[in-house]
C-alpha cells in the first residue's frame, strides 16, 4: 500500500529525560548497561555527572562534555524501578504510513532537557531553518512547512521556538502530548521532597540534588494558584518563601520563560498574517489518572495532593488535565482527550490514531469537498424587455428582470 504524501517536514521532540545524554562519548543516560548501573549507585559518577553548576540561556555548549545524541528508545529501564516509554513506536509509525524520509523531511530532535529550554528552542530555530530550505530546495516543494510532534516539555521548547523566535512563519502545525503549558506540580514536589527510588530497606537511586540543579525543572514549575501555605488560600509558587528547597531566584527566571511566551502569543493574535497563515495548535490531553494538582504545609513538609481546590481534575499522571492546553486555546474546547499516562501518550494506540488523523488532515483540501454549482433548473434566470420599435435616433433602452433578487449585477 503506498504511503500518504507528506510534503512538509516532520520534526519529533521529546520531552525531559527523553533524549539519551553523552559524555564524552560515554553514556551517562542512557539504556546501555554501564550508565544503568552507574546510575543505580547512590552518588555513583552517573548521576553527579548530570548535575547542573550554571546555564546561561545563551550559552549552547557549557563545556562540560555533555550532548545529547538521540531519542529515547521503547524499553523498561529498570523492572519495577521506572518505566521509559521512548518514541520508537511513534517514529516508525510514521515512517510506515507517511511519505517521508530521514535526514530529508523527517528529523528526530534531540535535546539536554537538564537545561534552560531556550538553549533547544535556539538550536530549533537554527538547525528547522536549514531542514526546511534543504527539503523545499531539493524537492522542489517551495510551500513546504514544518510540521512539529512534541512529548511533554518538548512543547515548551517548541513554543518558545515558535513564539519568541518567529518559527511561526514557517510552520504548519504543533501536535502537543501531554505538554505542561502551565506548569506540573510533580515538579515542585520533586523540588521540595526530592526523588528516591529504594528496593525495601536498600536505596536504588537519589536523583534528588539533580533534578534540583537543573533549570528545565524550574520551568516546569506550575504557573497557576496551586500551593496553600497553611491558611487554606492557594496562591503561585512566586507569590511565597516558604517552599523547602525551592530557589526562589531559579523560580523567578522560569517564571519569565513562560511570560516571554504568554507576551509574544498575545501580540501576534492581533497580526492578521499569524491569524491567516499561522501554525495550528492540537494538544493532546491525557485524562483518567491519579495526578497532583495542588499542595499544601503540613509540619514544614510539602504535601501534593490528587486534588485542586476540593475537585479531582485528573490529568495523565503526571501533567493536569487543565495544565495540558495551551493559555490562549483555553476556552476553546479543542482538546483531544486519551485515558492513558503521560509516558505512554506518545505511543500509545489512542494516541497514534489521533496523530494520524492530525497529520493527513494537514494535507486534504476540503474546500474541494462541497456541493457543487446550483442545478441549472435552480440557477437565477433573467427576464428581458424591451420595445418593438425605435426611432434611428433613439435610446434603446432594454429592461432586466431576475427570477430572484440579486445582492448586485455586474454589466459588461
Amino acid at each position: 500500500m503506498p504511503r500518504e504524501p507528506m510534503p512538509d517536514v516532520i520534526v519529533v521532540i521529546p520531552g525531559i529525560l527523553g533524549s539519551v545524554l553523552q559524555k564524552h562519548g560515554k553514556d551517562v543516560w542512557a539504556l546501555s548497561p554501564g550508565a544503568v548501573l552507574r546510575g543505580l549507585v547512590p552518588g555513583g559518577a552517573g548521576v553527579e555527572d548530570l548535575i547542573l553548576d550554571a546555564d546561561p540561556p545563551d550559552v549552547e555548549d557549557l563545556g562540560d562534555g555533555i550532548v545529547a545524541t538521540s531519542l529515547f528508545p521503547d524499553t523498561h529501564l529498570v523492572p519495577g524501578l521506572w518505566k521509559i516509554d521512548g518514541y520508537s513506536r511513534v517514529a516508525d509509525s510514521i515512517q510506515r504510513v507517511f511519505d517521508v524520509t530521514p535526514g530529508r523531511n523527517y528529523f528526530e530532535f534531540p535535546y539536554d532537557w537538564r537545561r534552560d529550554n531556550r538553549v533547544a528552542a535556539t538550536r530549533m530555530d537554527r538547525l528547522s531553518r536549514q531542514w526546511l530550505k534543504a527539503w523545499r530546495d531539493s524537492s522542489g516543494k517551495v510551500g513546504a512547512r514544518l510540521i512539529l510532534i512534541a512529548h511533554s516539555m518538548g512543547g515548551l521548547v517548541a513554543r518558545h521556538f515558535l513564539e519568541v523566535l518567529g518559527g511561526w512563519e514557517d510552520t504548519r502545525a504543533l501536535v502537543t502530548f501531554g505538554t505542561p503549558y502551565r506548569g506540573a506540580v510533580n515538579a515542585l514536589n520533586f523540588i521540595a521532597n526530592g526523588f528516591k527510588k529504594t528496593l525495601g530497606p536498600i536505596p536504588l537511586v537519589d536523583l534528588s540534588e539533580v533534578l534540583r540543579s537543573l533549570t528545565a525543572v524550574y520551568q516546569l514549575l506550575p504557573i497557576y494558584p496551586c500551593y496553600d501555605a497553611g491558611d487554606g488560600h492557594l496562591v503561585r509558587v512566586e507569590e511565597t518563601a516558604n517552599i523547602p528547597h525551592l530557589d526562589a531566584k531559579k523560580a523567578a527566571e522560569a517564571l519569565k520563560f513562560h511570560y516571554a511566551i504568554r507576551d509574544a502569543v498575545s501580540v501576534h493574535r492581533s497580526d492578521p498574517k499569524y491569524r491567516d497563515e499561522g501554525y495550528q495548535i492540537y494538544p493532546i490531553v491525557g485524562t483518567h489518572q491519579d495526578t497532583l494538582q495542588s499542595a499544601r504545609l503540613e509540619d514544614g513538609v510539602l504535601r501534593a495532593v490528587a486534588e485542586y481546590a476540593g475537585r479531582d481534575l485528573d490529568g495523565d499522571g503526571t501533567v493536569p488535565r487543565v495544565s495540558a492546553t495551551p493559555i490562549e486555546l483555553s476556552d476553546e474546547h479543542r482538546e483531544f482527550f486519551a485515558a492513558q499516562k503521560h509516558g505512554a501518550l506518545q505511543n500509545s494506540a489512542v494516541g497514534w490514531v489521533q496523530l494520524e488523523g492530525i497529520l493527513k488532515s494537514t494535507q486534504l483540501d476540503l474546500s474541494i469537498f462541497k456541493a457543487g454549482p446550483v442545478p441549472a433548473r435552480q440557477q437565477n434566470r433573467l427576464r428581458l424587455a424591451m420595445d418593438d420599435a425605435f426611432g434611428t435616433d433613439e435610446p434603446v433602452r432594454v429592461r432586466v428582470r431576475p427570477e430572484w433578487p440579486l445582492e448586485s449585477v455586474q454589466a459588461s
